[in-house]
């Protein structure tokens, strides 16, 4: 009497875990769950109309990852140092090529934006790299009384990033169509709180105007330089690879410090901890097989890491590195609803309800049915722990990314190597801790329960080995799990372009 023969009691399983699924999607998502802000491309348009011109101030964020692909764009000579006539190039370059994918109608006629300013200048951002920033000043001769106004923006559509739109309310200004005039991130300078889990994303607007009454434009002043990036999470860890005085007792101790960080980091909310408590519920593992598990995860973090690293410096024209991690989320997930549900089927729900009518008092006895499987207390198969594994390094941590390529910005390559496998090795103790913790404290339990209880069981029920709590339990973890898969499916879908 298998799980599979009995629909309703899966039925309801699966219910249970498309309820909590549900829960958890309705749940507030937390920017620390691997976040892309290392990868962001983030622009801004502010519109102000006057009497006499319509000027659009413009502004370009690049991240760390980014900004390191753009160098070379932009250090045409590969010293390593930017000219004043490098960035008067790239500016005028890059000026040109915003303006081809900025639309401008007024009254349904076509404008041309002329650049008329452009500064080029680099906030410091982690690791010791560089984050990019462009100020660009566009214009066009404004039109006279009340215009219809259509504006876009398809700058950098491919990449992740903060995309927004305002319009100055000025003095004398009359608007019509309710254009966003507030300047949520002040230019791109102060970024609000969630912008990472949910970015603004304008990249058009329309609406009427009558700028008759306004003054005519003041003259040309480019936005104060902004002097520090934008802060992000992963700081502390990627601030190692660039540390002074690199001797044995620094590195040691920078090693020492990459673990702890990787030991913060699988406490923090979206990390491994349900997907592993789940599992080892789910099943009766090994302290050996929690040892495995720790270590198939801190590998597959590593190679991610590394085989990211290696697209960003050497494939980015082909594949965008962030556009990686919605597919590596998503096969995550799969992998976890599939190893949930091989769980479910294998832990036999039915054999559960069997069990507990001969614990209950009111329960009745029969034979067990000629069809009925035996109880599947085996250990689990290695290609489970090996695919949960998996799941929980398959999408590796931007700041890992970071001090890869500022090891490579820096020539500090093999520190780099040696500073992301202290942080996964120290990510994955903490996973395989957990695992370690919940099968000893299970026996326990299952050692209390059935101390306290055995006395009162008829005909010397237990609950271990085949009794009630030793099928509970596992059935418990097993559907969890697919709670746990079908959260991580359905949040993934919407980035793949697969959205539901």
């Amino acid at each position: 009497m298998t799980i599979t023969r009995h629909p309703l009691l899966l039925a309801g399983l699966l219910v249970m875990a498309l309820a909590w699924a549900l829960l958890s999607l309705g749940a507030p998502k937390s920017a620390s769950a691997h976040p892309l802000g290392n990868f962001t491309v983030n622009r801004y348009s502010r519109i102000e109309m006057y009497s006499d011109v319509v000027r659009v101030n413009y502004a370009v964020d690049m991240a760390e990852i980014p900004a390191f692909q753009e160098m070379d764009a932009i250090d045409t000579d590969g010293d390593g140092e930017v000219s004043a006539g490098e960035s008067d190039a790239y500016v005028e370059l890059a000026s040109e090529t915003i303006t081809a994918d900025l639309t401008l109608l007024l009254d349904g006629d076509a404008r041309t934006l002329e650049p008329v300013a452009g500064r080029l200048t680099f906030p410091e951002g982690q690791g010791g790299l560089d984050t990019i920033r462009l100020d660009a000043v566009f214009e066009t001769a404004a039109p006279a009384g009340l215009t219809a106004i259509e504006f876009g923006d398809e700058n950098y559509g491919e990449r992740l990033g903060w995309r927004e739109i305002v319009v100055t309310p000025l003095a004398g200004l009359a608007l019509d169509g309710a254009p966003p005039t507030e300047d949520v991130s002040d230019g791109l300078t102060m970024y609000p709180d969630g912008q990472l889990s949910s970015p603004l994303d304008v990249t058009s607007v329309a609406f009427s105007a009558d700028a008759s009454g306004t003054t005519v434009a003041p003259a040309l002043v480019l936005p104060d330089i902004v002097t520090t990036a934008a802060s992000r999470q992963g700081a502390g860890f990627a601030s190692l690879i660039d540390t002074e005085n690199m001797t044995l007792t620094v590195v040691l101790l920078a090693l020492l410090a990459a673990f702890g960080f990787g030991a913060v980091h699988a406490l923090e909310p979206g990390h491994g901890k349900t997907l592993v408590a789940a599992y080892f519920v789910g099943v009766k593992g090994s302290a050996r097989e929690a040892l495995t598990l720790g270590l198939v995860i801190a590998a597959t973090h590593t190679i991610g890491v590394l085989t990211i690293g290696l697209i960003a410096i050497f494939a980015s024209q082909w594949i965008l590195p962030e556009t990686l991690y919605p597919w590596l989320r998503l096969a995550s997930g799969l992998m976890v609803l599939a190893l949930g549900v091989r769980l479910v089927t294998m832990r036999g729900g039915g054999r559960f309800l069997h069990k507990l009518t001969h614990v209950l008092p009111w329960g009745h006895h029969h034979q067990p049915d000629h069809d009925e499987a035996p109880a599947q207390t085996g250990v689990p198969p290695w290609r489970s722990l090996v695919a949960l594994g998996l799941a929980d390094g398959l999408t590796p941590s931007p700041s890992a990314l970071i001090v890869l390529l500022a090891a490579v910005s820096l020539g500090r390559i093999g520190l780099g190597i040696g500073l992301i496998v202290s942080f996964s090795v120290g990510l994955s103790a903490v996973l395989a801790g957990i695992s370690l913790a919940l099968l000893y404290s299970r026996q326990i339990v299952e050692r209390l329960r059935t101390h306290r209880l055995v006395t009162r069981l008829p005909m010397g029920a237990s609950l271990t080995g085949n009794g009630t709590l030793s099928h509970v339990l596992p059935l418990t973890g097993a559907v969890v799990l697919v709670g746990v898969g079908l959260v991580l499916t359905l949040r993934a879908l919407p980035a793949t372009g697969l959205g539901l």
